[in-house]
């Protein structure tokens, strides 16, 4: 297996304490090897802001003004990316760089490079807007974008001198915010989730914060000590999925999903099991989709029976059936509406598929060809970037 595809498996279990299935090896016999990767993420700032400790800074001249984003919009097409070139659906869109990181939002894609240059994507529009500075962990770097796919909101962690900063950007009208971060260390924050026009992130020795991004107005979601092991993968209409403790190898073992971080419903994935942080919501959080783990039983955990991905209703924790092809590796990617699940299949035939939930029927969007996967770097929408 090369580098490159052990990158794709890395970008989506990179807090997973054990290898990646080998693609090789379940091509030829459908056993399965995890192994170890994990990582964190700083990106750096645009070289002309200057950080105001604690407030909002806006840098436009445009007129304040929020996107036009219809409740009844059609489902967004699957999208992913290979080398320079995002695939939107049965569309390409070539954006003359390399695309190491990519999020989805309702105008188009923000992109991360492998020089670490932050991009806008709107249709064929393609222009800088930040430069990244990956933090190292464990052998290696991570960079991270967090959107709303469903709204017009990207954002990213950055750097300014020996600040922090979390930054906002608004693809529909070209304006950046952002808010300081001093004091908290280059590991210091976690920027979680945007949901709608809220931020989640956590600030060291501050605590974690939803953050209204129009007014700035900050509510606390937990002190210091609460939030040290917090977790927040997926807010979607203000419900929250998110691990209280999480666990130091990186492993999601206690995964929560509630309005509040102390008004939640546990999720359990059975004995012997765990799940990697490829958690997300639907957009009205009915429904929840994750990568599930099965051991063969403790205390050995890369001694690995079973990986598939799984999704349940959020209101009874039954799980869905999913009509996905045996003796292969799927991963659930995004959420293309409440009812459409993006997932991409390795195995025998790679290709990208969607789930129709709650039937569980799943059927091919694109067949991925061996060269575009191990030639390339293959990259699914969910903003992480990691390098050794």
């Amino acid at each position: 297996m090369t580098e490159s595809l052990k990158c794709v498996l890395v970008e989506q279990a990179a807090s997973v304490a054990f290898k990646p299935p080998d693609l090789d090896v379940i091509a030829r016999d459908s056993t399965r090897r995890i192994r170890r990767r994990r990582a964190v993420a700083t990106l750096a700032a645009a070289a002309t802001v200057v950080v105001l400790a604690g407030t909002a800074v806006i840098v436009s001249t445009q007129p304040n003004r929020r996107p036009d984003l219809a409740d009844n919009r059609p489902a967004a097409a699957a999208s992913w990316a290979i080398g320079s070139t995002i695939h939107d659906g049965h569309g390409t869109i070539e954006v003359g760089h390399e695309v190491r990181a990519l999020v989805r939002t309702s105008v188009g894609f923000v992109t991360v490079d492998g020089a670490n240059n932050v991009y806008s994507v709107a249709g064929r529009s393609v222009t800088r807007i930040g430069q990244a500075f990956p933090a190292a962990q464990d052998g290696g770097e991570q960079v991270r974008l967090v959107s709303d796919p469903h709204g017009s909101l990207a954002g990213w962690i950055g750097q300014d001198g020996s600040h922090l900063v979390l930054y906002v950007y608004d693809q529909a009208i070209g304006r950046t915010h952002y808010y300081g971060a001093e004091g908290a260390g280059f590991n210091g924050v976690d920027f979680f989730a945007i949901d709608d026009r809220t931020a989640y992130w956590r600030i060291a020795d501050r605590g974690a914060f939803a953050v209204n991004l129009d007014t700035g107005e900050q509510r606390q979601l937990a002190n210091a000590d609460e939030a040290r092991y917090l977790k927040i993968w997926s807010v979607e209409s203000r419900v929250l999925a998110f691990s209280p403790d999480q666990d130091p190898r990186g492993n999601v073992t206690s995964l929560r999903v509630g309005p509040a971080l102390d008004n939640a419903r546990e999720f359990t994935f059975g004995e012997n099991a765990e799940a990697d942080d490829t958690i997300r919501l639907s957009p009205t959080a009915a429904w929840i989709a994750y990568l599930r783990y099965e051991f063969n039983g403790p205390p050995i955990r890369d001694d690995v029976r079973a990986v598939d991905a799984q999704v349940r209703d959020t209101a009874t924790g039954e799980q869905v059936a999913l009509t996905l092809p045996k003796q292969s590796y799927a991963v659930p990617v995004m959420w293309l509406d409440d009812t459409t699940l993006q997932v991409v299949v390795f195995g025998p035939e790679s290709a990208m598929w969607t789930c129709v939930i709650p039937d569980g029927f799943c059927s091919v969007v694109s067949m991925l060809s061996p060269d575009e996967i191990e030639g390339s770097a293959l990259v699914l929408p969910n903003g992480t970037s990691v390098t050794n």
